[in-house]
């Protein structure tokens, strides 16, 4: 127990009431019922508070102009505050449809003539394309080594979003990635580039024409191309293995303007255009079939 002439010096020194009060209280043995007060700071606006603020953009913005800083720094980066998410809005195609077409076919002449450039790209190209990439165009290509769709429309690094695969075909995935390159990368256009004497092609013309089933890996391969090859024999070409190409181009676009509805969207809007054409590798000249 706290001596009371302990006490009684200490308040006769000066001490402050405040601060022995309390131990005058539980020297008395008296206990205090009452609740103490709870000190609550002025509410004042910071950059923390923000994390309870809607994400919207617009209103994110004004609600930063109104935030005092902490430290007298101006406030951060709004993509930065934390507990603050904003997203960045779906890219805008740099060219339309209609100019990156012409770019192809633009690239395509000068190929075919002998005078396409081949010179490497510059670091600061590469150093531009590690940062971000912004193709204009995605181009779903045969395997084919003679078959090179940079080179065949003379297009840079970071031009073209290229898919690849034998005759062409495009399943689940290349699908994905076709919807990626349109919607996240801003590409305005897609071109299904068959081309003529196709191995994978022909392979499915002799499959369909002798009425023999493919086996093993070359049944999922050339399975997708058949229904091609058929609509083409109705068609009574001269040449069932160029025609077979052709449709098979003209098959797939069709179904991609149908196979996703950010394509569908986009091409309903003349943000997107999807275009067969075959590549011809006597004349080195592509057909758009637009």
């Amino acid at each position: 127990m706290v001596s009371r002439r302990i006490l009684l010096g200490g308040l006769a020194a000066g001490l402050a009431a405040p601060v022995l009060a309390p131990v005058l209280a539980h020297a008395e043995g008296y206990q205090e019922t009452r609740t103490p007060p709870v000190w609550k700071p002025k509410a004042r606006r910071t950059a923390k508070a923000l994390a309870t603020q809607p994400t919207d953009k617009a209103a994110l913005d004004k609600a930063l102009k109104t935030v005092k800083p902490l430290d007298g720094a101006e406030p951060e980066d709004p993509t930065a505050v934390s507990g603050v998410q904003v997203q960045p809005a779906k890219p805008v195609p740099s060219i339309s449809p209609d100019e990156a077409l012409g770019r192809l076919k633009q690239g395509n002449a000068i190929f075919a003539r002998g005078g396409a450039s081949l010179v490497l790209p510059a670091a600061a190209r590469i150093g531009e394309m590690a940062a971000a990439e912004r193709p204009f165009a995605v181009v779903v290509a045969c395997s084919d080594s003679r078959v090179a769709p940079e080179l065949l429309f003379n297009c840079n690094l970071g031009d073209l979003f290229v898919l690849r695969a034998a005759g062409p075909t495009v399943g689940p995935e290349a699908l994905g990635a076709i919807v990626y390159a349109v919607d996240t990368l801003g590409a305005s256009l897609v071109v299904v580039l068959g081309h003529t004497k196709c191995g994978v092609v022909g392979a499915a013309v002799d499959a369909a024409t002798r009425k023999s089933r493919p086996t093993g890996v070359f049944e999922a391969v050339l399975a997708p191309i058949l229904p091609a090859v058929f609509d083409a024999q109705g068609e009574k070409p001269a040449d069932l293995h160029d025609a077979a190409a052709r449709r098979n181009a003209r098959n797939i676009a069709a179904r991609l303007k149908v196979a996703d509805g950010v394509l569908a969207e986009r091409i309903a809007q003349g943000r997107l255009k999807i275009v067969p054409a075959t590549y011809d590798l006597t004349t080195a000249q592509v057909a758009f079939e637009a």
